[in-house]
């Protein structure tokens, strides 16, 4: 669903630097892990919800950030592109290791989002591998997933009940989105 901004961001990004982007797309993804490894440090060392709802928004913002910058600066590889859907799938992980240490989600709710989400990503690919494109299929896709983990951290402060209402939502989101691909995909088959 927020596929379908992309274009209106980077117009914007246009607008504002030009011409003038001279960052490392790949450097970018890397930072972007970085501040994703540091959400899961703030759950571990128990520092505010808040502040890692933070960190995750930036980590975000800079995974947005990468292909941007690797398009319009000339750089785009298939190893940048490798390297962003790897750590893509890390930050992921930490994101929801996170949700648990918090106490959003309890050890097996943890793992069977993790598994969904990895799901979500595996049949998007796989399909494209096969001739079908999956981009923009389903409820949830990674920015839908980052902002209810983001909005799930943030109220967290303010109310547990509400953080796990939207963890929870999310994982039977998430859960309908394999659905929604893996029909779309036999739906291009049958077609």
């Amino acid at each position: 669903m927020l596929t379908r901004l992309k274009g209106a961001a980077e117009r914007v990004l246009d607008r504002v630097f030009g011409d003038r982007i001279s960052l490392d797309p790949n450097a970018i993804t890397l930072l972007s892990l970085a501040l994703s490894v540091s959400v899961t440090a703030a759950a571990l060392l128990a520092l505010p919800p808040l502040l890692a709802a933070l960190l995750l928004l930036l980590s975000a913002s800079l995974d947005a950030l990468d292909g941007y910058v690797a398009r319009r600066s000339g750089k785009v590889t298939k190893f940048g592109a490798f390297l962003d859907s790897t750590v893509d799938r890390v930050s992921d992980a930490l994101h929801t290791y996170a949700l648990h240490l918090y106490g959003v989600l309890e050890l097996q709710a943890a793992y069977a989002m993790l598994a969904l989400e990895f799901l979500v990503s595996y049949t998007r690919a796989r399909a494209e591998s096969l001739g079908i494109n999956l981009g923009g299929v389903g409820l949830m896709e990674r920015g839908e997933r980052v902002l209810a983990k983001t909005a799930s951290l943030a109220f967290l402060p303010a109310s547990l009940a509400v953080a796990r209402a939207i963890a929870y939502a999310l994982l039977a989101l998430t859960a309908i989105t394999v659905l929604q691909r893996v029909s779309a995909v036999a739906r291009g088959f049958s077609s």
